[in-house]
């Protein structure tokens, strides 16, 4: 009964923390340079999981760091010809 008004005055003030999903981070001009290390994270953590030894890690992990890389990029080049041929 209390509660309805407390929280409606609550709902007009401007908020003082960051919010991630409404208000995102100006990052239009660096997501190409954010690409890499989002590879090389998900990398890892698919081959720390599925190797049985982790001597190969290195090795796998920055191999498959380039495939995803290589893969996003003929699939941009892909998408690209289509928009520009249809």
């Amino acid at each position: 009964m209390f509660a309805a008004p407390l929280l409606a005055s609550f709902a007009s003030l401007p908020t003082l923390g960051y919010r991630p999903f409404l208000d995102p981070l100006p990052l239009e001009t660096y997501w190409l340079l954010l690409m890499p290390p989002m590879a090389i994270a998900i990398a890892l953590v698919y081959k720390t999981i599925k190797l049985d030894s982790l001597e190969q890690l290195p090795r796998q992990a920055a191999l498959l760091a380039v495939q995803i890389v290589a893969f996003m990029a003929m699939a941009a080049v892909g998408l690209w010809l289509i928009t520009e041929i249809f």
